[in-house]
């Protein structure tokens, strides 16, 4: 209710004095701006300087061909302040502490920047609230507002303000669900057996993968499921989904930071001290002492699975993992190892339950462009991130028209992988050497991977997308961690307390798995110690957070 009054209060006092709000936020000349949503955005140049983390797809801003586009499309020249991915959250930081940063943050969510971070540095003052500019300037991103009801929930702080403009990727389906497990066809054919359905039926698939030498080199070689030590690729978080809702990748890629809280009703829920959560980890420790589950699974990083997929000799039969191509080297020759793998949906356990976690904050990234108070022409800045949001940014973002993509003739008759007429077609891959996108910072994305056509070949993006698909029944939300702000008073504890319970009950999972604890005898004082390091506390932060986001 706080915030609806808030927004209502904003409103009000918008109607009210609105030539003041913009006139405190216009250059010394506003008539060199052009009206919001044409283009340039200013009749005379104008530079800003950018904060970039820069990556692998950007080899020379000055020539990049989607950098070169904003430019020739706004008239605004960048000065591009880059660091590597790895520096950018100190470089940041530090930057914020000395008080000389640049006009713009740009592409820093995930690297560095997270949603406690653009609450703090707003309420500082030095993250400018975007929300008075929205109103009286936006133009694509009140059409990307308008596009879901939730959306400027997702982009708010819990004072109410947006101090960061998102970048929205909901086009971007196989995203939503990434906790997969891709099973090797080819074993299965050969052993004629059937695709699992449920848990028992998947302990017997693997039981065979292990005893009857399904890569026929008459050795005894073969590992039935593997994984890693990321929650992407967690064998054991994903097997757990046949007892309880469980895993999902975290907000910050920390190994140990796993997921085991979602949503439901409303209400947080927490798995990893229900009766539920024991069952299955004493299955999943039956697996592991039958030798069916790999033990480097626990601990290993993905890229050594490729070793044992990409070799001569297929050794995997089945993989918890994102997509394929984090264990195996993707090829468009249908005789590469790669090929043998497909999606196994959730699997049914004991009491018919399967679930997958819907990851949807995960393509919703808050904070990829924040206007400073260091910047003398906010409106020049806003109105260049307002661009980003066209159809034709997200165009651009797929490479140059013509050597990249193009647009499709009705005549045509081609399909896109969402069952309609496709608007466009690729024309070439899309490699970091082109140097033509920037692939950060703030964009929507629409439906548009989803309205190109079909390859007439084989299509990696047609394979996720109908992977995603046979999960899409059983998803259920986790909690939304990249859009759920903390109050700044909490924030502390609350990373704190994240930490150390993830880590608690991912050690504690690892030991219940190999028999090093015995689940029977030990899961009492397991919950006992969660309790007190504070869980109902922790749950509390989590539920107060979430309940602000709805107001």
């Amino acid at each position: 209710m706080k915030r609806i009054f808030a927004a209502m209060l904003a409103i009000a006092c918008l109607a009210v004095t609105s030539a003041g709000a913009q006139a405190k936020f216009l250059p010394k000349d506003p008539a060199k701006i052009n009206t919001p949503g044409q283009y340039p955005i200013v009749k005379d140049p104008i530079t800003l300087k950018v904060f970039v983390p820069s990556i692998g797809f950007i080899k020379d801003f000055k020539t990049n061909a989607s950098a070169v586009w904003h430019e020739k499309l706004t008239n605004v020249k960048i000065e591009w302040i880059e660091t590597s991915k790895v520096d950018a959250k100190n470089k940041l930081s530090i930057m914020m502490a000395s008080g000389d940063y640049p006009d713009i943050i740009f592409g820093m969510s995930g690297s560095g920047l997270s949603v406690q971070d653009l609450y703090r540095y707003g309420r500082q003052g030095s993250f400018l609230p975007l929300n008075d500019m929205i109103d009286a300037y936006g133009v694509y991103v009140k059409e990307l507002i308008k596009s879901d009801p939730e959306m400027k929930q997702a982009m708010m702080s819990p004072d109410g303000k947006i101090y960061g403009l998102p970048a929205v990727f909901t086009d971007d389906y196989h995203m939503t669900m990434r906790q997969k497990l891709w099973i090797n066809q080819a074993w299965l054919t050969k052993l004629g057996l059937k695709m699992p359905t449920t848990l028992e039926e998947l302990y017997t698939v693997l039981k065979a993968f292990k005893t009857r030498d399904p890569n026929g080199n008459g050795i005894a070689d073969e590992i039935p499921l593997t994984g890693a030590k990321r929650s992407q690729e967690d064998l054991a978080m994903w097997l757990m989904n046949a007892f309880i809702p469980a895993g999902g990748p975290d907000d910050g890629a920390d190994a140990t930071l796993n997921n085991y809280e979602f949503i439901i009703n409303r209400k947080v829920f927490f798995n990893a001290d229900k009766p539920e959560f024991k069952e299955g980890l004493k299955y999943i420790a039956k697996m592991f002492k039958e030798g069916l589950i790999d033990v480097a699974g626990l601990t290993q990083d993905k890229a050594q699975i490729k070793p044992l997929v990409d070799g001569d000799i297929v050794k995997v039969g089945a993989v918890a993992s994102h997509h394929p191509g984090n264990f195996a080297s993707l090829s468009d020759d249908l005789k590469a190892p790669f090929h043998q793998f497909v999606a196994l949906p959730p699997v049914a356990g004991p009491q018919g339950k399967r679930y997958t976690p819907w990851i949807i904050d995960q393509v919703i990234q808050p904070g990829q462009f924040v206007i400073t108070d260091k910047c003398r022409n906010p409106v020049v800045a806003f109105l260049w991130g307002d661009s980003f949001f066209k159809l034709e940014s997200a165009l651009v973002d797929k490479g140059v028209e013509g050597i990249h993509w193009t647009k499709v003739d009705p005549k045509e008759g081609l399909i896109a992988l969402n069952g309609k007429p496709a608007n466009y077609k690729y024309l070439k891959v899309l490699t970091p050497d082109d140097n033509a996108q920037i692939n950060l910072g703030p964009i929507w994305t629409r439906d548009l991977k989803n309205e190109f056509a079909k390859s007439a070949g084989f299509s990696y993006e047609e394979f996720l997308y109908n992977a995603t698909k046979l999960y899409e029944p059983y998803k259920i939300a986790r909690y939304p961690y990249a859009t759920a702000s903390v109050s700044e008073k909490g924030a502390t504890e609350f990373n704190d307390l994240r930490r150390t319970i993830h880590a608690y009950v991912g050690e504690s999972v690892d030991r219940f798995i190999i028999g090093d604890l015995d689940i029977d005898r030990k899961w009492d004082d397991y919950v006992k110690q969660l309790n007190q390091i504070g869980l109902s506390r922790y749950l509390k932060i989590l539920q107060d957070a979430y309940t602000a986001s709805l107001d």
